[in-house]
């Protein structure tokens, strides 16, 4: 009996042990899988949910809502590819354009991707505009068979194939079809693309996107399973501390001294992006072209470059258009920093000081006016209040949140505005914002726009129209440089600097970044390519 419970005891012994090692073994498995698990965390802002018409109307949102929907065409490090359409034909007229979809492309929901969702897309969004889509050249969608969509021009349009085909996304018409107010559509629906990534979740008061792979993405498997983007107080802590895997929203310093430290890479890439002031042309002064010639003249760019932005920008070329573009003509009017250039203009316009209190005065009126500013540009603006006074012209700063600006401003609800964005790059259809209202052809991000009055030429509306139906790019050229002659003698805006854009991220667990030519659709600065998600390298 007792050789017996000895014998049972040891089996019970054994029978435990094994499962014991069993569960073990079983738990290693599931902490190895969760550990393997690609999860890639970069800082962002709040953006709204990155459905069509949700998300911010600013260039980061449509890069948020461009992982999750697919368009025709796309760009790379070195340009213009075949995305949603792996070939197309354009007339010998250039008014009709076709385009050949792949045929393995799908929704998220399982549907197939279509001529009919292109054909669905383009005019839904003709029907219900979008602040980064202008469709107003096309004439007709067709849908030629199930694979191939042909899309007829009222006019030529020369930066059809990047502006219009790489930008319209392309939205399942089974789901679409029945919204009639895409403004408030942001159920779980309207998050259903084509694109690499998906949406898994959205905290709308934390500010944090999940997304997860399209595994299924016809151009590619993604190479990470998970991106987490979230608002971060301090990104370059959080990076130190292994909280973020890129970091985007760094100060140029911060960055260079990361590089210069080993632990992380940083690139550098073209700054797509401009800080300029917005003159509100309600105010009748600032019609008269010598005014603001004067106020260019006394602003020392150099040393706002040097001083308020820490050399993290280059200064900014009075033609508008950034010299890093193909599209740049250096051989425009300069204004090298000169007070006594700019009171001796203010002086032959008849602005004087008449009362001696160190403020000029036109028509009776001080010119004295508020200031709009975005709260991380103060010392930007300070240093202007300080030149501006040097000249006799009293400036009043008030700094608001990003959001209040640009609201103010599209509603011409300013006086004075210093503000910046993307959306910089690219096609020289970006010079539409100095184009009348009445000039119903180029298009750009309603974001940059103002209300009120604007600055109006004949010559540069006609120039605008005619370059924009030009297809032989050297002559092109001579009339975007024409137009940045324009600029630089009438500054509807004063163009301060442009902005570096650079990426510090761990080389170590994800590399392969790379920045678009000429930014994403149209011209978003970033690395963010969604791309980089199927092409980069997990390390």
């Amino acid at each position: 009996m007792k050789k017996r419970l000895l014998c049972f005891i040891a089996a019970l012994m054994i029978i435990t042990a094994a499962l014991s090692i069993a569960a073990c073994s079983n738990n290693k498995t599931q902490y190895t899988a969760g550990q393997a698990e690609k999860v890639l965390r970069i800082d962002e802002e709040n953006l709204g949910y990155p459905s069509v018409y949700t998300v911010s109307s600013r260039g980061r949102g449509y890069l948020l809502m461009s992982f999750i929907f697919d368009t025709l065409t796309w760009k790379d490090e070195n340009g213009i590819i075949p995305l949603l359409a792996e070939k197309w034909d354009v007339s010998s007229d250039q008014k009709v354009w076709t385009f050949h979809l792949v045929k393995n492309a799908k929704f998220t929901d399982g549907k197939p991707l279509t001529a009919a969702d292109v054909k669905f897309s383009f005019d839904y969004l003709k029907a219900h505009p979008h602040p980064w889509v202008y469709l107003n050249m096309i004439d007709e969608v067709k849908t030629l068979d199930d694979y191939t969509v042909e899309i007829a021009l009222k006019q030529v349009y020369a930066p059809f194939v990047t502006d219009v085909a790489g930008n319209v996304p392309i939205m399942p018409k089974h789901i679409w079809e029945s919204v009639k107010e895409p403004e408030k559509f942001n159920t779980p629906e309207a998050v259903i693309g084509s694109g690499p990534l998906k949406l898994a979740k959205y905290d709308k008061d934390g500010g944090t996107y999940i997304y997860e792979a399209n595994k299924d993405y016809f151009y590619g498997k993604p190479v990470i399973d998970k991106l987490i983007l979230s608002s971060n107080q301090n990104s370059l802590q959080a990076l130190e501390n292994g909280e973020l895997d890129a970091a985007l929203r760094l100060k140029y310093g911060e960055a260079i001294k990361l590089k210069e430290g080993g632990k992380f890479k940083v690139i550098e890439g073209p700054g797509l992006w401009v800080a300029r002031v917005y003159f509100n042309f309600d105010i009748p002064e600032f019609n008269q072209r010598e005014f603001r010639q004067a106020l260019y003249y006394a602003l020392n760019r150099q040393e706002i470059v040097d001083k308020a932005t820490r050399n993290s920008t280059i200064i900014g070329n009075p033609g508008h258009i950034h010299p890093d573009s193909e599209w740049y003509f250096k051989d425009v009017k300069q204004y090298e920093f000169d007070p006594e250039k700019a009171k001796q203009l203010l002086d032959d316009a008849g602005m004087k000081d008449t009362n001696a209190d160190g403020i000029r005065d036109y028509n009776g009126k001080a010119l004295e006016y508020e200031f709009l500013v975005t709260d991380d540009k103060v010392n930007e603006a300070e240093m202007t209040k300080n030149y501006l006074a040097a000249i006799g012209i009293k400036i009043n700063v008030k700094a608001m949140d990003q959001t209040n600006v640009d609201s103010l401003i599209k509603e011409g609800k300013f006086q004075l505005a210093l503000s910046g964005h993307g959306s910089f790059g690219g096609d020289p259809v970006l010079l539409a914002r100095f184009a009348s209202k009445n000039v119903t052809v180029g298009s750009t991000p309603t974001v940059t726009a103002q209300g009120g009055r604007n600055w109006s030429s004949a010559r540069f509306d006609q120039l605008f129209a005619e370059q924009l139906k030009q297809t032989d790019k050297a002559k092109r050229y001579e009339q975007v440089a024409e137009l940045q002659k324009i600029i630089a003698e009438e500054l509807p805006t004063l163009t301060l600097y442009y902005k570096k854009i650079i990426l510090a991220y761990n080389q170590n667990k994800f590399d392969g970044w790379f920045f678009t030519k000429d930014g994403v659709a149209i011209a978003v600065p970033t690395v963010e390519n969604k791309l980089v998600f199927v092409r980069g390298h997990w390390k």
